[in-house]
């Protein structure tokens, strides 16, 4: 079967990858820390599925900043954070 590569389909993947980062993360990232990113990232995944014409913009781009801001410690995930801008124009 092969694998979708929609822009969609990517994106999901790589916040799928940045979740399991954080949560395999046992050594740097506080216990805290982790569940208020992975709820942010839970509810930021969300919004990012409604079709492009009723996404909520400024409060994807301000999930994604408080995420770069909380993250930007952890090396692997502030560049699967960066990267997704490839992926969202808007932020």
């Amino acid at each position: 079967m092969e694998k979708d590569r929609s822009d969609f389909a990517v994106m999901n993947r790589m916040i799928d990858h940045i979740r399991l980062l954080i949560a395999v993360d046992d050594e740097t990232i506080p216990v805290k820390k982790k569940l208020e990113t992975q709820a942010i990232l839970k509810e930021f995944q969300a919004l990012l599925a409604d079709p492009p014409e009723m996404q909520e913009r400024r409060r994807i781009k301000g999930y994604y900043e408080i995420l770069c801001r909380e993250l930007a410690d952890e090396a692997d995930v502030a560049a699967l954070l960066s990267s997704l801008r490839n992926y969202i124009p808007f932020i």
